[in-house]
């Protein structure tokens, strides 16, 4: 700056100013905007964590929402498990079941022919001791 330009102001309050009034004038609107733009700053700072806030407890649910699937996905395994397990252990003792029925129907089969021969082994000893006994 030049010597002509130093000097000492008067506002129109007739405030001491060390800064020419058009020169003071543009500070103090720089300054006006700068505590404005710093105002809009903050707000903007205070909606940006009020947004992460509320992204934060989205994704506490969603993690929530997940175990919960991961616990019943798990629980649907185990379950299909289970069933598998009973179904082959059904199917297992129908086996034997069946194996069983056919074994006993093979004894059935044996001593009704068993039974068969004692019958006629017994209608051939009645017979003879019949006809021995009027001969």
């Amino acid at each position: 700056m030049d010597e002509a330009n130093r000097g000492i102001y008067f506002d129109e309050d007739f405030q001491i100013r060390i800064l020419d009034i058009d020169k003071f004038n543009a500070s103090k609107g720089l300054q006006d905007n700068c505590n404005i733009f710093v105002n809009s700053i903050q707000q903007l700072n205070e909606v940006v964590d009020k947004y992460i806030s509320s992204i934060d407890q989205q994704v506490e649910r969603i993690e929530a929402e997940k175990l919960k699937a991961v616990g019943l996905r798990n629980k649907v395994a185990a379950l299909e498990e289970e069933r598998r397990r009973k179904q082959k252990d059904q199917e297992r003792m129908l086996s034997e079941k069946l194996e069983e029925l056919e074994r006993l129907q093979m004894e059935e089969l044996s001593l009704n022919k068993v039974m068969a021969e004692q019958q006629q082994l017994i209608a051939k000893l009645s017979d003879s001791s019949s006809g021995a006994a009027f001969s």
